[in-house]
């Protein structure tokens, strides 16, 4: 468990150190939930794992990839979990299954960039990402109140809830998930945006 941004920091830096010390290639990776509302100031609250929702690959242009953590990462990322008593997945690429619904247009660009050691780059999801994930996990019937606390507590915007549900039902959808999608929308107090249907708002 994390308790502040200080703990998730030094997991990353000494997973960073450990893939130095093995001589390991350069990695990036993009980070969603709980560990980057934190590490981003967006809500300080505590957190089990950091969530990868993706590789970032940084060639001419940096691009998201699905792909599996690595095992020089996950061989490091164990090795910090006997370091500091972290679950053995506290780092872990669960998140990876957001990506069948295709990423926010632009979420690398909204991203920022945080350097631990010459192995590992970490990318944070911005905070207009963060309300379309959120919203789109709050509407999940087991977890999705934890979900919906978040993204309350973040106070998205009308601009921000107009990107985010453009980009959730832009998309062939059923009746209950455009339903769920306008209940949280209600909520939250954005009741004129449940039928929104225009395209995606100009990104920031």
């Amino acid at each position: 468990m994390f308790n502040t941004k200080a703990q998730i920091q030094e997991a990353l830096s000494r997973t960073g150190r450990h893939l130095a010390l093995a001589d390991a290639g350069e990695y990036a990776l993009l980070i969603c939930g709980g560990s980057a509302l934190c590490l981003s100031g967006l809500r300080q609250r505590p957190t089990r794992d950091v969530d990868v929702l993706g590789m970032v690959k940084e060639k001419e242009v940096a691009v998201v990839v699905s792909e599996f953590l690595p095992e020089e990462i996950l061989r490091a990322a164990e090795l910090v979990a006997g370091d500091l008593g972290l679950p053995e997945n506290w780092l872990n690429d669960a998140a990876l299954e957001v990506q069948r619904l295709g990423l926010p247009s632009g979420i690398l660009s909204r991203a920022s960039r945080h350097e631990f050691g010459p192995c590992l780059t970490v990318f944070l999801i911005g905070r207009q990402d963060q309300v379309a994930l959120k919203l789109y996990a709050s509407i999940d019937r087991q977890k999705g109140r934890r979900h919906f606390e978040d993204l309350a507590a973040i106070k998205p915007t009308r601009k921000e809830m107009e990107f985010a549900i453009h980009w959730l039902l832009d998309r062939k959808t059923s009746a209950e998930f455009r339903a769920a999608i306008s209940s949280v929308a209600d909520a939250l107090g954005f009741r004129k945006l449940k039928t929104l249907t225009a395209k995606p708002p100009d990104q920031q």
